[in-house]
């Protein structure tokens, strides 16, 4: 378990899996040679020899002639993950100043896809966090499991309006509520969907479309426009719903 956590940290400050292997096999057997490594961890001697030259280039390794035999040793580790962390920070450093200066034509946002349910709702409660003043939900999913979200966002001052063509109790979620059951009573498993969009900035739209969650996330300023007022166009028909009662649909009609 040790060896394992030693490699996967290895992984992440940019070895490849085998050369991590070998390198920590230099490190337990210093002045071993290619085809005593390659024995150990059961790696042709090909597979072997390639990742020490890799090693070596990167100059984590040395290596020594001695009858004709090659043998390999680590550097100094101090020095090796010192150098390392040198060249990240001026990397770092570098790209951060360089790519900020980068012109990207108008700026335009990306949109994300969201494949399935468990992406859908890990992105819906990331941008309940980034949410600073307004959020806008339109769904029929079963928000209760988001409720330590939404008292986060009470406690942050965010104003919260959830519109729902379900009759659902949200008073527990202590968020602003608008209710039109009349219009689709009837949503089965095969019609869940959630539309999100908060201050402005980010927006998610989603559904189980043929019986798979799939959905999009994006900080598009026209989508996430779009959808705010998608749903603000829902409660106002709602209010005039309940205002002139249920034919308001049939009254309200375009004429192309």
């Amino acid at each position: 378990m040790e060896n394992e956590k030693i490699l996967e940290n290895l992984e992440k400050v940019g070895f490849g899996r085998k050369e991590a292997e070998v390198f920590l096999e230099l490190i337990k057997n210093p002045g071993a040679n290619g085809s005593q490594i390659a024995k150990t961890l059961g790696y042709p001697r090909t597979t072997v020899y390639q990742n020490l030259d890799i090693l070596q280039k990167k100059g984590y390794i040395n290596s020594y002639l001695d009858k004709e035999i090659t043998f390999y040793e680590t550097m100094d580790l101090n020095e090796i993950f010192e150098n390392y962390k040198k060249n990240v920070d001026s990397a770092t450093k570098f790209l951060k100043d360089e790519l900020n200066k980068v012109n990207v034509s108008g700026k335009q946002k990306q949109f994300y896809n969201l494949n399935s349910f468990d992406d859908i709702k890990d992105r819906f409660k990331s941008i309940l966090k980034k949410a600073e003043n307004l959020v806008y939900i339109n769904t029929n999913l079963d928000l209760f499991e988001f409720e330590k979200d939404f008292k986060s966002l009470k406690e942050r001052g965010v104003r919260v309006v959830i519109f729902s063509f379900n009759k659902t109790e949200y008073k527990t979620l202590e968020v602003e509520t608008y209710i039109r059951d009349s219009f689709n009573k009837n949503i089965t498993d095969s019609e869940k969907r959630l539309m999100v969009a908060i201050d402005s900035t980010a927006a998610i739209i989603g559904s189980n479309y043929e019986g798979e969650f799939c959905g999009t996330y994006s900080e598009n300023r026209l989508l996430v426009n779009i959808v705010t007022e998608h749903i603000k166009n829902d409660i106002h028909l709602m209010k005039l719903e309940n205002r002139f009662g249920k034919d308001i649909n049939k009254i309200i009609t375009l004429d192309f």
